[in-house]
């Protein structure tokens, strides 16, 4: 226990931000797979590992990354031509809650709690070790985001919660920005520096609208 630290990865930051150690997920099923897809995406924009053009997915490089889920990933992309993005999206957020949880899982931040009642068929519910741990991610973003100290990563992470339309009580100081359009826009600017992460949140804003939408959440 004394030793577990964050993994500092977009996905699992998110993940951890969508959960509540108590009642559980903050977003419908479908919402925060979406989410959870653009973050791990955004994992291999941020290395520059894809490139967002036309709307598609591209592989920037030959080379996979380190992280074993962020290769798995990347070889279902190399298996495939281009992609629209939204494909991709939904393609991966079908099975995302399980993969991110599992990685967490081998880096011990969580594991599998069993039902209350142990009826058949009924699975356990993934459980923080460390609540601290857990609970920071939206803590350290609040803070950053609020101070004007906000990188890359905690951008994306920002952009992913009003993609999603994610309310976290511990970002009630910055929530007013979520809402504004136009503050948004500025708060986001650094990340047309990279404009696949800019172009993954957009695409992950508009997939979560059509779903709501046609309210098949």
């Amino acid at each position: 226990m004394a030793g577990l630290q964050r993994t500092g990865r977009l996905a699992d930051d998110f993940y951890f931000m969508v959960h509540d150690d108590v009642s559980g997920p903050r977003l419908p099923d479908r919402i925060l797979g979406l989410g959870l897809a653009g973050a791990l995406l955004g994992e291999l924009g941020a290395l520059g590992a894809i490139r967002v053009e036309d709307g598609e997915v591209i592989l920037a490089t030959a080379t996979p990354p380190p992280d074993p889920l962020a290769a798995d990933v990347f070889a279902e992309l190399e298996a495939e031509r281009p992609l629209p993005v939204r494909d991709w999206l939904h393609y991966l957020g079908q099975g995302a809650l399980d993969r991110v949880a599992r990685r967490l899982a081998a880096e011990g931040l969580v594991f599998l709690k069993p039902p209350r009642i142990n009826i058949l068929g009924r699975a356990g519910r993934w459980t923080p070790t460390d609540i601290t741990i857990a609970g920071w991610p939206a803590i350290d973003l609040k803070l950053k985001v609020f101070n004007g100290k906000a990188d890359a990563h905690h951008l994306m992470l920002f952009g992913l919660t009003r993609a999603t339309g994610l309310n976290h009580p511990s970002l009630w100081e910055v929530r007013a920005l979520l809402a504004d359009g136009a503050a948004m826009d500025k708060i986001l600017a650094p990340l047309g520096l990279s404009p696949p992460l800019l172009d993954l949140l957009a695409h992950t804003e508009a997939a979560v609208g059509s779903v709501v939408t046609s309210q098949r959440i």
